[in-house]
């Protein structure tokens, strides 16, 4: 098993243009939208723009797609499907496909579909008949598929969810395919903080899926389906500046209208989320993303490469008993949204060393050290700022110099 070993360092560093505390506070926790939850994020480092009520769990209704679809890609990796696998469609999922009642791509029982259409169905259209589908793929079953979408969720550091099944849709409305003793009633409930963990690490590992979710249409059998979410097709959701490049609708009578968004802006990611939006049309939440996009805009924040501290990127390596070697490692530089108007601030950043390597009993690193090694990762946090994850900023460290 290998040694974990945590250092704690503490640095002072004069940073320009830092983000002073007092408006970071203010600007974080500002409830200006109309809606339950809403949150904005560096997609990369996680670090939060905006927070309004991210930690209640909520019903997330369809965007539970976006953990299905992640759930498939990874059989599609361990070869236990393809993207060109054909799955015929049951009289269970033909059932739920065919219900006008439902968001769906009509799939006719008997008939077989690719996976890879299947995926567009579901992110595109939001189709609960396409997704049942592709979740019983492997013959799983409803409550063995639940387990296969916790683990994910685990995974990606989601650990209080409430998963009932693949498709958002409430356990009753899941009709033969219901799992047993769950109330009528059950749906999938994360928080908005979730959402957002969901909705990055899919930016971030899934690019394939992430390239599907933004398309305006697709083309299934010889019908041309457009896109449900209007952030991508209508100009009049657009914010200047902001260029809009997915995600994933969600509705239902518990969740309402809801929305998680991803888009680049200042060559960063960003993502945002929209929990039930208020108003008498779903196109509220449209316009609550539209709002949330702008108020970045209007922040001043802007992404700026900070230095780590030497003692951070350089790190003695012992060899035999007394001989000792510099090596560096990388990163050198994480990216802080600060606010570009405020005067030059005097931050600390506290970082956390969990070293996966070899350590002494000093937590030195021991030889031998490969070129490109990884040597674990460290947490970095930065008094006034906030990160989806409460240890700060991950940083995976590896080695650019070698010790033999």
């Amino acid at each position: 098993m290998k040694k974990i070993v945590t250092v704690f360092l503490t640095c002072w560093l004069t940073l320009l243009s830092w983000l002073p505390i007092a408006h970071a506070e203010t600007f974080l926790n500002v409830n200006q939208l109309d809606a339950s939850a809403a949150l904005a994020i560096d997609a990369k480092t996680g670090q939060i723009l905006y927070s309004q009520n991210i930690n209640q769990k909520l019903p997330i209704a369809s965007i539970s797609k976006l953990l299905t679809v992640m759930v498939i890609e990874d059989e599609i990796n361990n070869h236990q499907l393809s993207w060109n696998t054909k799955i015929k469609i049951d009289q269970k999922a033909a059932a739920i496909a065919n219900d006008s009642e439902y968001s769906n791509v009509s799939l006719t029982q008997g008939q077989s579909y690719t996976v890879s259409d299947l995926v567009k169905a579901a992110l595109i259209k939001s189709a609960d008949g396409a997704t049942v589908a592709l979740a019983g793929a492997l013959g799983d079953s409803t409550a063995q598929f639940n387990q296969k979408l916790q683990k994910k969720a685990r995974q990606i550091g989601i650990k209080d969810a409430t998963i009932v099944n693949s498709v958002g849709l409430t356990n009753s409305q899941l009709k033969d395919l219901a799992v047993k003793n769950i109330d009528d009633n059950a749906e999938n409930m994360m928080s908005a903080k979730d959402v957002g963990k969901m909705a990055a690490y899919l930016v971030n590992h899934y690019p394939d899926l992430l390239k599907i979710a933004g398309q305006t249409s697709f083309e299934m059998d010889g019908q041309s389906y457009t896109n449900i979410n209007k952030m991508l097709t209508e100009s009049k959701y657009q914010t200047n500046g902001v260029t809009i490049d997915g995600l994933k609708t969600g509705t239902s009578d518990a969740a309402g209208a809801c929305l998680v968004s991803t888009a680049t802006f200042q060559n960063r990611h960003i993502v945002t989320v929209v929990l039930h939006a208020n108003g008498d049309s779903t196109d509220a939440r449209f316009t609550a993303t539209q709002k949330l996009y702008q108020l970045i805009v209007n922040s001043s924040l802007t992404p700026q490469k900070v230095a780590l501290p030497k003692s951070f990127y350089q790190r003695t390596v012992v060899k035999f008993l007394f001989f000792k070697h510099q090596i560096t490692l990388r990163p050198r530089s994480i990216t802080i949204w600060e606010n570009a108007n405020d005067a030059a601030k005097t931050s600390s950043l506290t970082i956390y060393d969990h070293l996966l390597a070899k350590t002494n009993q000093n937590g030195q690193l021991k030889a031998p050290i490969k070129k490109g090694q990884s040597l674990g990762y460290s947490y970095v946090k930065v008094k006034g700022f906030q990160f989806l994850n409460s240890h700060g900023l991950k940083l995976h460290l590896f080695s650019q110099t070698a010790v033999q």
